[in-house]
């Protein structure tokens, strides 16, 4: 393979995959869920390294569970106690 075939080759893969990263955006927003699309990209990134994608999903929603109460606003303290 010369110079110029891995270039051409390298330009179209980068094009499949931000085309791919594009459809998945879309996708993501349409069913509601939540990827960015650095988040797409690292999971297409970890897939391709060999991670299988329902252990990625798993992962995730794990994660996502754990941080829900930390991202959840606290209601106020009052200093007087009410009874």
């Amino acid at each position: 393979m010369d110079a110029y075939t891995s270039t051409r080759d390298s330009r179209r893969q980068t094009q499949q995959d931000s085309d791919a990263t594009d459809i998945l955006g879309q996708l993501s927003m349409e069913i509601g869920a939540g990827l960015t699309k650095s988040q797409i990209v690292a999971a297409m990134a970890l897939m391709r390294q060999g991670v299988n994608p329902s252990a990625l999903v798993a992962i995730t929603q794990e994660l996502r569970r754990e941080a829900q109460p930390a991202i959840q606003p606290q209601q106020p303290q009052s200093r007087y106690q009410y009874k």
